[in-house]
């Protein structure tokens, strides 16, 4: 049940932090001590794997070499695996890393500002999914626990697993599965290297927003090395990013909705199309140490830091049309239940320069320590911290021809055009010139005086501590030939201050835009404008407090800020398979782990009376088996079966979302649920929420032409035995102030209001009985989802000798879905594409190396972010993204290493698209992205 305290802002208690940290140091200490009065004897190292993995580290170069040792990795894996691995030191295949693993069978990116930003693994979105960087979970720079990719530069990662099935040693586990990023280990990667990456970044739009450019570079640099006889080794490297990009954006008024006539027949409402001008600036850092002093301990102490600002200058011309005072004309056409084309008179248009500014820092340290005891028993330590802080600055910048009742109106044309019924508008007003338009309230949208837009400051922080502790012990003959035991702390916080103000021009209406910030005239033909529009630094203006900024005491807002704490602990136990069945070689895995979860939810608790802190939470434990299985049928062919219980955890913002709510008067009508009547009403967060659960059931069959190519087709089932939605539950509101409506007037909310004819307080009955409902995200029954994959990776030689050099991937999936968590209506799953079909086309000899990419992904059920960067369902249409990419390294003389490359992204420019039955809701585009580059390996 939660308490209500009485202050004024979320607050988190961390007790359980300083006995991990405890703990962890210990454990540490205890091994180091234990390494060091073994012998010292001096060797090569061997790869060092942590503790969940059984994956051995190659060294690649090349487009070829990158892709043997994908497959090296996939087939030696117990689990099913898919596996990306970089080219050579700094270099994966695409220009992100979600870009990469988008080509996977099973696997589709959503693209966030034209960049492919998160991952759906077997139709499943990125809540479903876990993201760990060496084997750890991460924070995330969002306001969930989905990891945005784009946090890690793709030149320092060297290799990406994606697990489609866990084991038992995976304390960190998805629904979907578990996408782990990995760096380079300095000692298996066996000689020091230096390798330099300088690129060039062009966008084939020209930049929309005045003062912004289309031009960017991104430069790394990576070193490696061992030193005393390679038993120490050390991996740095560093790489900045400055990456321009460009969006136009067809966006109508409602959501997909749009009124209609008397006659029957809809029309646009309004329409708020903009272009935007964007630069992402990231710096990241990364260093890796290892030790191995002698063959009984290894350490490996890795660490990870980046700086991220993103800059998004958005102009818009946004135009109040059926659903506003302005007047329809006569003559308009209509065909198919649609208005196509008319005219609109007396239109006030609002003219937006909107701002919004992210900063973030990303910070990740590890320490591994496996000691072994003797020839039959290892000890393994793991620790690790990882914290995120962003800071948001969001300003919604107004202008126009004078405020709501004053100035010019303009004349606006539509056609309706394209797909989804698209309007397309016209207007006659010129809004360029500095002198006729002015910083003000066109719109009359109020809530201060002499508004002139409105202004949000949302800060994040994520911080979570991991301690993990596993024995090992080779047991030798038999079916089981190691058993792992362990046990793993995870301590989580988040929290969210979501400060939101109306922005006030003080004591005038209206106001010349000052030249200091006056940045010239954006072209406005995408926005139905010839003339252009104003462009100014609305950001410096914020900053040197032009505008008076006013808190927004609404609830919506105030139910923002957040905080959630949890601790999950886990033990398990695992035993790896080496048998033989009917004269089939058998490995894999099988096990249990057993997980016992704490969370804590602190938000708001707001009526018309007051707000009060309020926190809730549960406490609950989970069993989760699993069994891997993998049959050697025949030489390079493996048949593998996997099953298991799998869970994620909520969504954050819906644990931990204030609530807003009613009580009723003995007079009013009670609210009804299952047949119960309450007096309490609410909607908003839910702390008691338990995770998404699913059992699992995957076939998968492959054949391997050593490490060269492969084939193979998988099935999957996955039955939800949970599922999160909206729905009414139960609340108990004791502690809560009850409404105004109680007292009588004036008393400040402390004389009783009496009932004249029963002589008894009015609220008497809520006020005796506190259990009312809300309606919140919680868990229901579930459903089903399944679905079939399909690769095949093959060199050209394979096929005939003069095809050598070339070569194809190509996967397929096919998915499927039924989840009816009420027992009522089937809903649909977000990320859920029934259709993904990814292929690639390259050559290599010589030095020369090409490829050709396709991302097919068809409709599906996406998570974008709104207004506010929080995330939304919407439906997004089916699209193709095609990539290139052209290089040539000098094989000898004094160029020798040196690479030339240009690459290119988005080829046809395909839109981003949503829509809502026959209407769009919104339609983006990017436009290409090239760059062109220079790397020198030494």
């Amino acid at each position: 049940m939660f308490y209500i305290s009485g202050s004024e802002s979320p607050h988190i208690r961390k007790p359980k932090k300083l006995a991990t940290a405890k703990l962890a140091v210990s454990a540490i200490a205890l091994t180091v001590a234990c390494g060091f009065s073994a012998p010292a004897f001096a060797q090569d190292a061997a790869p060092v794997a942590a503790a969940d993995s059984d994956v051995t580290e190659v060294v690649v170069t090349g487009i070829r070499r990158g892709i043997q040792n994908a497959i090296a990795t996939k087939k030696g894996n117990s689990n099913i695996v898919e596996v990306v691995s970089a080219e050579d030191i700094g270099k994966l295949p695409d220009q992100s890393i979600a870009e990469s693993i988008a080509r996977l069978p099973g696997i589709a990116a959503q693209r966030t500002n034209g960049r492919a930003q998160t991952l759906s693994i077997r139709g499943l979105g990125p809540d479903y999914t876990v993201t760990t960087l060496n084997g750890r979970e991460q924070v995330s720079t969002n306001d969930n626990r989905s990891v945005e990719f784009d946090q890690f530069p793709s030149e320092l990662i060297n290799q990406v697993l994606i697990y489609k099935t866990p084991n038992a040693a995976m304390t960190t586990q998805g629904i979907a599965g578990t996408a782990d990023l990995q760096t380079v280990r300095p000692l298996a990667y066996g000689k020091r290297a230096i390798a330099l990456n300088v690129r060039k970044e062009f966008n084939s739009e020209e930049a929309a927003v005045a003062g912004l450019s289309n031009e960017g570079e991104r430069y790394s640099i990576n070193y490696i090395d061992q030193f005393f006889n390679k038993t120490l080794g050390v991996a740095l490297g560093y790489a900045r990013t400055t990456s321009p990009y460009q969006v136009t954006r067809l966006e109508p008024w409602g959501d997909g909705d749009l009124p209609a006539l008397s006659t029957g027949e809809f029309i646009p409402g309004g329409q708020k199309s903009a272009v935007q001008s964007s630069n992402l600036e990231r710096d990241g850092y990364m260093a890796v140490v290892e030790w191995r002093p002698n063959d009984r301990l290894r350490m490996t102490f890795d660490a990870y830091y980046s700086e991220f600002e993103e800059l998004q200058r958005i102009a818009r011309l946004e135009y109040p049309l059926y659903w506003s005072s302005s007047a329809l004309q006569p003559g308009y056409t209509t065909e198919d239940g649609y208005v196509t084309s008319g005219t609109f008179t007396g239109v006030k248009t609002v003219v937006e320069n909107y701002t919004n500014q992210r900063q973030s820092t990303v910070q990740a340290f590890g320490v591994n320590t496996v000691y072994n005891l003797n020839d039959q028993w290892t000890l393994i330590a793991d620790i690790s911290t990882q914290k995120v802080e962003r800071d948001d600055i969001i300003i919604e910048s107004t202008a126009g021809t004078g405020p709501s009742g004053s100035g010019a109106t303009d004349t606006i044309d539509f056609r309706n055009t394209g797909e989804n019924n698209a309007y397309v508008l016209s207007g006659v007003l010129d809004y360029s010139d500095f002198n006729t338009v002015f910083l003000t309230d066109p719109g009359g949208w109020g809530g201060v005086t002499n508004r002139a837009g409105f202004f949000r400051a949302p800060h994040v922080e994520d911080e979570m501590d991991i301690i993990k502790l596993a024995v090992e012990r080779t047991v030798g003959a038999g079916p089981i030939n190691k058993v792992t035991f362990g046990a793993s702390r995870n301590d989580h916080t988040k929290s969210k201050d979501d400060y939101a103000a109306y922005m006030s021009l003080g004591s005038v209406a209206q106001l010349v835009v000052p030249e200091k910030y006056r940045l010239g005239t954006t072209d406005a033909s995408f926005l139905g404008n010839t003339s252009g529009m104003i462009s100014y630094d609305s950001l410096a203006m914020y900053r040197d407090g032009l505008f008076t900024l006013v808190q927004s005491t609404d609830s919506t807002e105030l139910k923002r800020d957040w905080s959630v704490s949890e601790t999950i602990d886990v033990i398990f136990l695992k035993g790896d398979i080496d048998t033989t069945l009917f004269g089939i070689p058998v490995s894999g895995n099988v096990g249990i782990q057993v997980q016992k979860a704490e969370q804590e939810a602190t938000s708001l608790f707001l009526s018309d009376t007051e707000r009060r802190i309020v926190t809730d939470g549960d406490d609950y434990m989970e069993t989760l088996p699993s069994l891997n299985l993998n049959f050697q049928v025949a030489e390079d062919m493996t048949v593998r079966v996997g099953a298991g219980t799998t869970l994620a955890r909520p969504r954050m913002d819906d644990m931990s979302a204030g609530t807003t709510y009613d009580a009723k008067m003995n007079t009013e009508a009670p609210v009804l649920f299952s047949g119960n009547a309450y007096g309490w009403s609410g909607n908003g967060g839910n702390a008691q929420i338990r995770p998404w659960k699913a059992n699992a059931f995957d076939l998968s069959v492959e054949k391997y032409f050593g490490r060269k190519g492969y084939v193979s087709a998988a099935l999957f089932y996955k039955d939800l035995t949970s599922f999160i939605y909206n729905r009414t539950v139960l609340k108990d509101y004791t502690g809560a102030p009850l409404p105004s409506k109680c007292y009588e007037s004036g008393t400040n909310n402390t004389v009783q209001r009496i009932d004249p004819v029963t002589n008894i307080w009015v609220c008497s009955l809520a006020d005796a009985n506190r259990i009312g409902i809300t309606s919140a995200q919680a868990n229901g029954e579930g459903g089903w989802i399944k679905g079939a994959e399909f690769t095949v990776s093959v060199p050209g030689e394979m096929i005939h000798p003069i095809l050598d050099g070339f070569g194809a991937i190509l996967t397929a999936s096919f998915n499927d879905s039924e989840i009816n968590p009420s027992g009522s209506a089937v809903i649909p799953v977000p990320g859920l594409s029934e259709k993904i079909i990814n292929s690639t086309v390259y050559y290599e000899k010589h030095g020369f190396s090409a490829r050709v990419s396709s991302r097919y992904r068809g409709d599906f059920t996406g998570e974008v972010p709104d207004f506010t960067n929080a995330l939304q369902n919407r439906t997004v249409r089916e699209e193709t993204v095609v990539d290139a990419q052209m290089s040539y390294t000098f094989q000898d003389g004094p160029l020798k290493d040196l690479a030339i490359s240009v690459s290119g992204s988005n080829l046809t420019n395909e839109p981003f698209y949503l829509y809502k039955g026959n209407n769009v809701v919104k339609e983006e585009k990017y436009g290409s992205t090239y760059l062109v580059g220079l790397s020198y390996k030494f």
